[in-house]
């Protein structure tokens, strides 16, 4: 379990157990990891009892002298892990199946975050034609479809710049003005890919988010200012 999980499973399951801490510590102690918090981290593996308030102190200070930072909000740290795991994908550590397994569990678990509807969106449209319902709407075809490893790996890279953003709570579920950046909530499961902008008046300036090229062309758009 690497940091980022354990962040957020701290956060996501308050009963978590102070094992995972220490097989957290041990893990950085095999890759290398030599401070002296993580040593003392490690040494309850032979303890026959886990004192948790011991084990919470000594994790706080690991943090501490590692420089990471902890995140407070549920959000924020369900973002920190689910780019950690497409980092993983896109250093070749995992495969980019195992890597969209991963999404969609993890959205399956926690009712469905808006976020992760980029993945369940990629899901449907990698499966196979004959097992698209009538309603089928493709808003990724902008990717080659037929190179599913390769569609799971733009996603990934755009997933990660997008969850550093400043989005909306129900992106990718809105409609964000290109020009003027007011965000609209009406339904997104349309085909209908942009529209008039009700507030600034410019027309088709409204993009409709759950299509893979308008978030790429917000994130280019972001990452130029």
């Amino acid at each position: 379990m690497d940091f980022a999980e354990l962040a957020f499973r701290r956060i996501d399951d308050r009963q978590l157990k102070a094992d995972a801490y220490v097989d957290w510590a041990n893990e950085l102690l095999e890759g290398g990891c030599d401070v002296p918090s993580i040593w003392e981290l490690v040494a309850y593996r032979w303890d026959a009892y886990i004192d948790p308030d011991q084990v919470e102190r000594l994790f706080l200070s690991c943090v501490g002298d590692l420089g990471l930072e902890l995140q407070s909000e549920w959000y924020v740290a369900l973002c920190a892990y689910s780019s950690s795991l497409c980092e993983r994908m896109l250093r070749g550590i995992t495969q980019p199946w195992d890597c969209l397994i991963e999404m969609l569990t993890l959205a399956d678990d926690h009712n469905e975050p808006y976020i992760h509807w980029i993945w369940i969106d990629l899901s449907r449209d990698l499966e196979p034609i004959e097992r698209r319902r009538s309603d089928y709407i493709c808003f990724n075809g902008a990717l080659d479809l037929k190179k599913s490893d390769d569609c799971i790996r733009m996603v990934a890279q755009q997933f990660i710049a997008l969850c550093t953003l400043p989005l909306s709570e129900k992106f990718p579920w809105v409609w964000l003005c290109q020009e003027c950046g007011a965000v609209g909530e009406e339904s997104t499961f349309t085909e209908a890919k942009a529209c008039l902008c009700t507030k600034c008046g410019t027309t088709f300036a409204m993009k409709n988010m759950r299509f893979f090229e308008h978030r790429d062309e917000l994130v280019r758009r972001c990452a130029a200012k």
